[in-house]
């Protein structure tokens, strides 16, 4: 198998993990900056990421030193921690959205004198009431250097750039298709980098367990046990749980259980689909089984969620 994310039988994992989160992206600010310049960004809960279209700036917060940013670098903060960028440290900041909403009436901040850069920055949104560990596997801070034009990231990006131009500073419903395919190729570039990469992301590298969690995610309504898992990937149980383990922070069927309790909140919340029918689809005996393992997981029964959806 390539050392590339879901080349095996050719399911994509992460992208199923993204879905099930409901990641959905867009671009909140697109400007050329005249220095000095400045942007402070509360903390969102949900990854951020700057493109530095052209010209050098920095991007700081308080946990760690500031990150010196030359064109064409990407700087992503998946945790949406807090922080600012700037054209140099030390900067006055303005808040991000008012800079964001001064583009979008048509009087950019940051205008006098000569352009000197032009910045492209992202949000990815997912639903918060879900967690899986891809999300813990993530640093606070990535830092993407050395990007080539030709290479597919900074193409995304070109083609990102282009349309907001085409639409006059506007996103829509390509730009925000765009921005989850980068989003997406910046996890499989993150995970390429050998030592750096952590976690879920170094679980999806390893042969055995990229099958194994193929498998999950293909059928997450089979009967799994670990000695069926196991017999599928070539590892005994006790092999399997601890290098899962090892990788993810989970056992194989904490795993399994947890993930058809995502997907399940998934199809509550946003399918029309009966309570039998999701149970059965993500691997659960009933729809009172499955009740029963929601409400102990999010607190309240899939028919209550709905209600308070509908209300």
């Amino acid at each position: 198998m390539s050392d590339r994310l879901n080349s095996e039988s050719g399911f994509d994992v992460l992208g199923d993990v993204l879905g099930t989160l409901r990641f959905r992206g867009t671009i909140f600010f697109r400007s050329e900056l005249a220095a000095p310049w400045g942007m402070s960004l509360e903390p969102s809960g949900t990854p951020r990421f700057h493109m530095a279209l052209s010209g050098n700036c920095f991007v700081g917060d308080d946990a760690h030193d500031a990150v010196s940013v030359e064109e064409m670098d990407i700087v992503l903060l998946p945790t949406g921690n807090a922080h600012w960028i700037a054209d140099q440290p030390g900067r006055t900041l303005v808040p991000s959205l008012l800079a964001g909403e001064a583009c979008e009436l048509g009087s950019p901040l940051f205008q006098d004198g000569e352009i000197s850069h032009r910045l492209m920055c992202g949000i990815v949104h997912f639903d918060q009431e879900s967690s899986h560990p891809l999300l813990d596997s993530l640093p606070e801070i990535l830092h993407f250097q050395g990007l080539d034009s030709k290479q597919p990231i900074w193409s995304t990006v070109t083609l990102i750039d282009a349309e907001m131009r085409a639409a006059k500073g506007a996103g829509g419903t390509i730009v925000d298709r765009l921005t989850e395919v980068l989003f997406l190729q910046l996890l499989n570039h993150y995970a390429e980098r050998g030592d750096e990469a952590r976690g879920f992301l170094v679980a999806l590298r390893d042969r055995r367990l990229h099958r194994a969690l193929t498998l999950i995610h293909q059928q997450p309504d089979y009967r799994w046990s670990l000695s069926s898992l196991g017999e599928q990937v070539g590892m005994s149980r006790a092999t399997l749980v601890r290098h899962f383990r090892d990788a993810i922070g989970v056992a194989p069927m904490t795993y399994i259980a947890n993930w058809r309790l995502m997907k399940a909140y998934n199809l509550i919340k946003y399918s029309s689909k009966t309570l039998d029918h999701i149970a059965l689809s993500v691997g659960f005996g009933s729809a009172r089984s499955m009740s029963k393992s929601f409400q102990r997981h999010y607190d309240c029964t899939p028919n209550q969620l709905r209600r308070r959806l509908k209300a």
